[in-house]
């Protein structure tokens, strides 16, 4: 993948100005990359975790902060490990979460709260999740031409994030059990921080898939599975619609087409790295701020995290940058499965 023509390899950054700074520097990749199904919207959000995390160098001039090797991490980080979620794809998931909201005993509240989310938040939330088991199935497919399947048979609260596993590997043309676990866990894609909160023991390997979702994807699957024409002939027998055409024509103009989604494979850690990692501490006036590195937050670590802020003590954390993502990474990966 080469630009159309020479790019600045500095970008200007304000943590002030991010998200405005961050989608200057997604149009500008846009404009000159490939960047597979991402959206500029949808890139910029990868970029500003990226930039706030410490995924991608900044170099600071003066008063001023710089993006370094910006390209250089599109082309050898972001979008080899780029998977596309195309229609089908999406539909699985979609009617997975269903049906398991529909015959599991899922919880309806927020993880640590009383607050109860409605069935549209747990189906987007849950949705995700088996996207991500989608994105990481088709990225050994297509990377390493190695098929992989996943255990259903444990579920949790989607916002304990307890991960679903790889159970098996087509292994010279026959299933064999994996001679090593590693779970899938899958985050919106400005996320920054693998978060597997006490599951340390759970499995060998944890992998951090983060999917670019919508918040309007349940109007476009709506609109292009024809449930919208149901839906405004409802309105029609109800009086409420006069004339189903015009409707029909203006709600379908106002709705975003489904386009394929991007998911981004983003690394792995080993259960050894959490034990045997750090978290990285900015010190304030008041506190102590977690800011990268792979660890247990625990009191005496921090007060609270970047991005995240005052979370639970205990949880086990590794941050974009601390993960690992390279080629020779990800066969080692599969060599030890």
């Amino acid at each position: 993948m080469s630009p159309k023509y020479a790019m600045s390899s500095e970008f200007k950054w304000r943590k002030s100005q991010s998200k405005a700074d961050s989608l200057a520097i997604a149009e500008e990749l846009k404009l000159n990359f490939d960047v597979a199904s991402y959206s500029v919207e949808q890139l910029a959000d990868v970029v500003n975790s990226a930039l706030r995390i410490g995924e991608i160098e900044l170099e600071k001039h003066g008063a001023s902060y710089y993006a370094k090797n910006v390209e250089e991490w599109l082309d050898q980080r972001l979008l080899p490990n780029t998977v596309s979620i195309n229609w089908d794809d999406y539909r699985k998931a979609l009617y997975r979460s269903f049906r398991l909201l529909i015959v599991a005993d899922i919880a309806k509240t927020d993880f640590g709260s009383s607050r109860q989310r409605d069935f549209g938040q747990r189906w987007t939330d849950f949705t995700r999740g088996f996207l991500g088991e989608i994105g990481i199935e088709k990225f050994f497919k297509q990377k390493f031409d190695a098929e992989i399947d996943l255990d259903e048979s444990t579920v949790g609260d989607v916002s304990t994030f307890l991960p679903s596993d790889i159970v098996k590997i087509k292994d010279n043309g026959n299933w064999r059990p994996v001679n090593t676990t590693v779970s899938i866990k899958t985050s919106k894609l400005a996320s920054m921080w693998l978060d597997i909160g006490s599951q340390l023991n759970h499995s060998n390997a944890f992998t951090f898939i983060k999917i670019g979702l919508t918040v309007d994807h349940l109007p476009s699957f709506i609109k292009k599975s024809g449930i919208l024409e149901q839906l405004v002939g409802m309105g029609k027998s109800l009086s409420e619609v006069d004339d189903s055409a015009k409707e029909l024509a203006e709600l379908s103009s106002k709705i975003e087409d489904f386009s394929e989604l991007p998911a981004y494979i983003s690394g792995f850690a080993w259960d050894e790295d959490f034990k045997n990692g750090e978290l990285t501490v900015h010190q304030t006036k008041r506190k102590k701020i977690v800011v990268g590195g792979i660890g247990r937050f625990e009191k005496e670590v921090g007060d609270e995290v970047g991005g995240l802020g005052e979370i639970a003590y205990g949880k086990h954390l590794a941050s974009l940058s601390s993960l690992r993502w390279t080629v020779s990474d990800w066969n080692e990966l599969k060599r030890k499965i």
